[in-house]
């Protein structure tokens, strides 16, 4: 992003430090190359760390309950290989509606092959082979949950974030794929009560999954910093074409997704 600049708020670590206990009004001013930035109060920081530790929190819940449900299906349906269609849509269905956001859960074959689906019965007579996060789930050579970018469903036409777990054999040979259709929604409510706030939630890979204000493209020196970092969680003041944004990021260790938060500062 042209005209990006980023600033570690450690550098002023002690400062803030410091600040925190002097009361929520007072702030440190930063040097950005020739431009002074606004004021950061300790209240401001305290504000943005806030948000950025309730959407880690309120993602992290809903992949691990996501989760669960895809493990409890993968379960069954190892248990049950030669299940009736009409039994395993019905207990699919039960554990989608215990889970989180989930629109619906597939099963599918390791050839793509879509046998089981928790929204339509009979499932839908489709091959899902051609799907990148089929695939993965396969190649990974793991039943490990994996999450993936966001597509756009075929019938639906809708977009969804697709979690996935593999199952495989006691060889270690690929049988089947377990598929959680998540909205994207589900991640990242709106937030109607920061207009000058944004949030991402990113996948491993850094790609965007989902974005508040939609279509939200992170500078890559921001990008890059949180790669670089061997922090679990991280606070920045980032200059956009001069306008100045302090973000705080977390890396959920138990999906690797990202969450970011951050909030535009006044000039």
């Amino acid at each position: 992003m042209i005209g990006t600049k980023l600033i570690s708020l450690s550098c002023v670590g002690m400062l803030l430090a410091g600040l925190c206990l002097a009361g929520s009004q007072s702030a440190v001013a930063l040097e950005i190359g020739s431009h002074r930035a606004p004021l950061v109060t300790d209240l401001t920081r305290m504000r943005v760390e806030l948000k950025g530790a309730l959407l880690a929190k309120q993602v992290d819940s809903h992949l691990k309950q996501n989760d669960l449900a895809l493990l409890a299906v993968g379960d069954f349906l190892s248990a049950n290989p030669d299940i009736s269609a009409p039994i395993a849509h019905s207990r699919m269905k039960r554990y989608q509606r215990a889970a989180a956001g989930l629109r619906s859960i597939l099963a599918i074959a390791a050839d793509g092959t879509l046998l089981f689906d928790s929204y339509n019965l009979p499932a839908p007579d489709i091959n899902l082979g051609d799907r990148l996060y089929v695939r993965e789930a396969v190649r990974q050579g793991s039943g490990d949950l994996r999450i993936n970018p966001p597509v756009v469903g075929r019938q639906s036409g809708l977009p969804f974030i697709p979690i996935t777990r593999g199952l495989f054999n006691v060889e270690g040979v690929a049988i089947g794929v377990v598929v959680g259709i998540m909205g994207p929604e589900t991640l990242l409510p709106e937030d109607s009560n920061c207009a000058l706030c944004v949030s991402v939630v990113l996948t491993s890979d850094m790609d965007v999954m989902v974005s508040r204000p939609s279509g939200l493209q992170l500078s890559n020196d921001l990008i890059s910093h949180i790669n670089d970092s061997m922090s679990f969680t991280g606070i920045e003041l980032i200059d956009i074409n001069g306008g100045l944004t302090l973000f705080t990021w977390t890396k959920n260790n138990y999906a690797g997704v990202i969450t970011v938060v951050g909030e535009l500062l006044p000039n």
